[in-house]
């Protein structure tokens, strides 16, 4: 068609819009929204223009318990501590770095920065002395930043490490590859150092373990229905401003270190020893893992003694299901869980409806409470698929008079809708937060 003759006047608009359409598209794939950085493949041809002969600094920068934090925290908090960190990584050009410095991330929705370093101080052509110094500079700048950041997770804050490399020039390979190795360099610094900090993790959790520095704090289990607490569910914590204080923390690593039965069977022991004085009308849960709970003998060969030292009989406990492994082999485990029901310890079935506890768990272990996970249970007033849910739990319950909990209810309007499910028992911040005594009810209804 002759563009002169076109008279259409709506094709220049529809034209205008692929345009947008692929530029979007585009930034897309390059810009990271969170950061407002781009990925650094976008960098290559002005950083070789720039350089143009003269050598490359590369620091990578990496936070290796980003993604345990992010678990612990949400992914909302993830994105606001990379935000934060480009924030601050821009406020250093021209500070630590030289002005010219571009910093960039490993990909949209990434979670490494990089920063290329076009000279040295001066102007002058930057040499492995500068990156050294480049990157101790930057190391320190987090340490006092991340402790006060608005943006920052609480203490104990978040591990991160520092890599650096100088690509030099060389005319006989292709430009783009001498970068991605550098980069490759750079992350190899970081990974060391990130190995360097998963032993001295794993050297100061035994050391916690072997020292018994772990506490114990209680949250109540609430009877809806009168308004009564009948009973606890003892949460382990690690030391105050440590790594391990969050609790996701303290497992993670121990299940990186093969130190979980063990661990689990400490914090069974140290929430016994520490509900020393517990009504003997209430029920205290215990978190446990299926590999200890199924392990001939083990679970009472580590209770018997604790029970008779802090006064209470095997009816007062719950031994929590809990969902951080599966159940490998169902009828071995069977046949333990029925041998410590003969003894008198109960069995609760924790996070029903996510994780391992799936439809086979709540079918063939035969449990005296079924545990609803908090993902069922926030804003179940705004879901009828969730109250339907609960429903059919609560069916299922009734045949075999298994007792439902509902765990992590937070508002009034979720309390409202599990009593209106029928639901009798609840747990959550609603009616009190874990505390190392044994707290009171904030509410009963």
């Amino acid at each position: 068609m002759n563009p002169v003759l076109d008279t259409d006047p709506t094709r220049g608009t529809e034209e205008a819009r692929r345009l947008r359409a692929s530029y979007l598209r585009l930034k897309g794939a390059i810009c990271d929204p969170i950061t407002g950085l781009s990925s650094y493949a976008l960098h290559l041809d002005e950083i070789e223009m720039h350089c143009a002969g003269r050598r490359l600094g590369i620091i990578v920068l990496e936070f290796p318990s980003l993604g345990a934090l992010e678990q612990a925290h949400g992914w909302e908090f993830g994105d606001r501590f990379l935000a934060g960190v480009a924030a601050h990584l821009r406020a250093l050009n021209s500070r630590i770095f030289p002005a010219s410095t571009l910093i960039s991330l490993d990909g949209v929705y990434g979670n490494a920065f990089t920063m290329f370093l076009r000279e040295g101080p001066g102007g002058r052509e930057i040499a492995i002395s500068d990156l050294a110094d480049a990157a101790g500079s930057l190391a320190a700048h987090l340490e006092v930043r991340l402790a006060d950041a608005p943006w920052a997770p609480p203490a104990p804050g978040v591990d991160f490490s520092v890599g650096y490399a100088l690509v030099s020039p060389n005319p006989a390979a292709r430009y783009e590859r001498m970068v991605y190795q550098g980069i490759r360099e750079a992350r190899g610094m970081t990974l060391r150092e990130a190995d360097r900090l998963h032993h001295e993790r794993a050297a100061e959790l035994r050391s916690i373990m072997h020292e018994g520095r772990l506490t114990t704090h209680y949250q109540p289990i609430v009877d809806m229905d009168d308004a009564s607490i009948m009973g606890y569910e003892a949460l382990t914590r690690g030391p105050s401003n440590t790594a391990f204080e969050v609790p996701k923390a303290l497992f993670t690593c121990s299940d990186r270190n093969h130190l979980s039965s063990e661990l689990d069977i400490l914090c069974r022991r140290e929430a016994l020893r520490n509900a020393r004085g517990l009504d003997r009308s209430k029920k205290l849960f215990l978190n446990s893992l299926p590999e200890t709970l199924g392990t001939p003998g083990l679970v009472a060969q580590n209770l018997q003694a604790v029970l008779h030292e802090v006064d209470l009989q095997p009816g007062n406990l719950v031994l929590e299901i809990t969902e951080r492994t599966g159940i490998e082999d169902f009828e071995t485990f069977g046949r333990e869980l029925d041998r410590l029901r003969r003894l008198g310890f109960l069995v609760a079935i924790d996070d029903v409806g996510t994780g391992y506890s799936s439809l086979q768990t709540v079918s063939e272990v035969a449990a005296d409470f079924l545990k609803i996970d908090i993902s069922l249970i926030k804003n179940i007033h705004q879901s009828l698929i969730k109250q339907d849910l609960v429903h059919s739990l609560l069916q299922v319950a009734a045949r075999t008079r298994t007792r439902v909990i509902a765990e992590g209810i937070e508002t009034v309007e979720e309390y409202q809708a599990l009593r209106a499910c029928g639901v009798r028992y609840g747990q959550g911040f609603y009616f009190a937060r874990p505390a190392p005594a044994f707290p009171v009810l904030a509410r009963g209804g």
